[in-house]
């Protein structure tokens, strides 16, 4: 049913809340594949305003962000070009070039307004305008489904989606957190006006996240970072994990290694402390993601590497590109959401 524009609004805040105040949360990153979000049909007129919090782990192809799934009507973003897609009313709009892809969280939001005979969409990306769209047709505007397009050609979304917002012109209608922990419910809830609360589609687990600043944290990766025993690390010949530390010889590319699971072109921040420095330098890698900086003293040291594609950006990295003599402890690498 077309929602009409005779209430009084809500005091809602149709800007960044990331975090909805909390100090942790739970973030779903959606497959590419088969994940995504339905919920119950949303009629609006030519006056909306649509918002989400996104942040991509492909940088490749057509990304879904909400569609129409018995009509190919979507928004959608271009990874690859870096920019945003609209099909309304079987019009279709493009930019490209607006923005950089990367795998930070980030804004995006839809002004709808009716002039006349015209839709005028203007397009915010992280509170920057970036294109303004023209429709020059009348007709509701129906979305039923986020982070897929169903009809047409099939676009699912690979990343986060989280924080989606719609109004009718006055009142807060939709608001959908996405902070379920969707491992325990396939719901998920509308703290919306309307509380028309959506499903999770082929979702079976999400991760938990703690607000550190303005960056989100996500859980520990690495097992046995204490090097408190002599396991779950590869090593090679010239390192040893003795006394609570692992301790390398004065052998070039001497490494420890570790499975962790990480994604590509995810970025994940990586902690660890030097100690009993003799000589050569020490650097951390996520997969084939290195840290700027090759370390070459006592100190606990804390980077932000993105993990990026080879035969093992699975894995952690400690490596010594040049001969390292010292002791490492404390080792953590955690998924990292990064506000833009």
């Amino acid at each position: 049913m077309l929602r009409m524009n005779n209430r009084i609004a809500l005091g809602s805040n149709l800007g960044k809340s990331i975090g909805n105040g909390t100090t942790n949360r739970y973030f779903t990153t959606l497959d590419g594949t088969a994940d995504y979000y339905t919920i119950p049909t949303v009629t609006l007129g030519n006056t909306f305003t649509f918002e989400c919090e996104f942040s991509l782990a492909s940088l490749t192809g057509d990304q879904a962000i909400i569609s129409n799934s018995a009509l190919n009507e979507y928004v959608r973003i271009d990874a690859t070009n870096g920019g945003v897609d609209m099909q309304l009313k079987g019009q279709f709009r493009s930019n490209s070039g607006k923005f950089v892809s990367d795998a930070r969280i980030h804004n995006l939001k839809l002004i709808s307004t009716d002039i006349t005979v015209n839709q005028k969409v203007e397009i915010y990306y992280d509170d920057v305008l970036i294109d303004t769209y023209l429709f020059n047709v009348i007709g509701n505007t129906v979305w039923d489904g986020i982070g897929v397009r169903r009809s047409g050609l099939t676009n699912y979304f690979n990343g986060v989606i989280s924080e989606v917002k719609i109004t009718d012109g006055t009142d807060l209608i939709r608001y959908y957190k996405l902070d379920e922990d969707l491992s325990a419910t396939s719901t998920i809830i509308d703290s919306g006006s309307d509380g028309s609360n959506g499903t999770a589609i082929s979702i079976s687990s999400s991760e938990l996240f703690v607000l550190e600043g303005a960056d989100w944290i996500g859980a520990e990766l690495v097992v046995n970072g204490s090097f408190s025993t002599d396991s779950d690390w590869t090593k090679t010949a010239g390192v040893t994990i003795s006394g609570g530390s692992a301790n390398s010889v004065a052998v070039a590319s001497n490494n420890l290694s570790q499975n962790i699971g990480s994604i590509e072109n995810l970025i994940y921040k990586v902690d660890y402390t030097i100690l009993n420095y003799v000589s050569g330098s020490l650097k951390s890698l996520v997969g084939g993601g290195s840290s700027a900086t090759a370390r070459s003293a006592n100190g606990s040291y804390s980077e932000n590497i993105k993990s990026v594609s080879g035969a093992t950006f699975d894995q952690i990295f400690l490596q010594a590109p040049s001969a390292y003599t010292g002791s490492i402890d404390n080792v953590s690498v955690k998924r990292i959401l990064e506000a833009p």
